[in-house]
């Protein structure tokens, strides 16, 4: 069993050959803060807002880059499955340019493309009513975790015939979803399958969203939410659902 671990674990280590970054003027600084700042209030901002099963949390060396990981514990092609990625916003976010979603695993999946692992946010349409001053990680967060179960609203009605398969980010996984399902589903669980063996410790030492082993002390604080549960609507068990060849991962 393997847990998530949030913490900092000190400085970032610089790649050989690394620069420093340029001096920035003092009305450059200025901005920069602004935005951490802003960035900072929309990330405290996003508890309660997020899909249960969607965490994510700024990389150890800047608020442009978040590490998450969703969970897929309810149903569907992916069930089981613990999907890591990674958000890369624009210095403009939000009032211009948009995010991109890189998954680090490969994922078999009709928005998802199979090279780069990168995933087409453009269909959710959900920035084109943004407000400058407001960011939409919500909205964002959200989507990544929709298109493990509903992803065929955004794609199937544009891709009528063999050549509007062309239109998705992996045309492949998008005719065999609509030629044979069974297929599918089975490449499908090889991704769930590749998406547990990059939990491991030793999988990302410098990501800011890393898994450690299962430990007794664990167990009190996994006591302690189910004794808290009696009573409450929200299930928290589905933090402890079981992973594929009886490994369980938490969250």
């Amino acid at each position: 069993m393997f847990t998530v671990s949030l913490k900092r674990r000190g400085s970032p280590i610089l790649k050989r050959g690394s620069s420093k970054a340029p001096k920035k003027t003092p009305l450059e600084s200025y901005k920069l803060k602004l935005k951490e700042y802003a960035l900072l209030m929309e990330y405290k901002g996003l508890k309660g807002k997020v899909e249960s099963g969607v965490y994510v949390i700024p990389a150890f060396d800047t608020l442009l880059r978040w590490h998450g990981v969703v969970f897929i514990h309810d149903a569907g092609e992916y069930i089981s499955g613990s999907f890591k990625f990674v958000v890369h916003l624009p210095e403009t976010y939000p009032s211009e340019g948009l995010p991109r979603v890189q998954f680090e695993t490969k994922i078999f999946h009709p928005m998802i493309h199979s090279s780069s692992g990168e995933l087409d946010i453009k269909p959710a349409k959900f920035w084109e009513k943004r407000d400058p001053t407001k960011g939409y990680m919500d909205k964002l967060l959200r989507y990544v975790k929709e298109i493990f179960f509903f992803h065929e609203k955004y794609w199937k009605k544009e891709s009528k015939g063999v050549a509007g398969f062309k239109l998705c980010a992996n045309p492949t996984a998008a005719r065999m979803y609509i030629k044979d399902h069974q297929r599918y589903r089975l490449k499908c669980q090889e991704s769930v399958k590749e998406s547990l063996h990059a939990l491991r410790p030793e999988s990302d030492e410098h990501s800011s969203l890393r898994f450690g082993a299962f430990m007794d002390d664990h167990e009190v604080v996994k006591e302690k939410i189910i004794r808290s549960e009696k009573g409450s609507g929200e299930s928290y068990l589905q933090w402890f659902s079981p992973g594929v060849n009886g490994k369980n991962f938490t969250c």
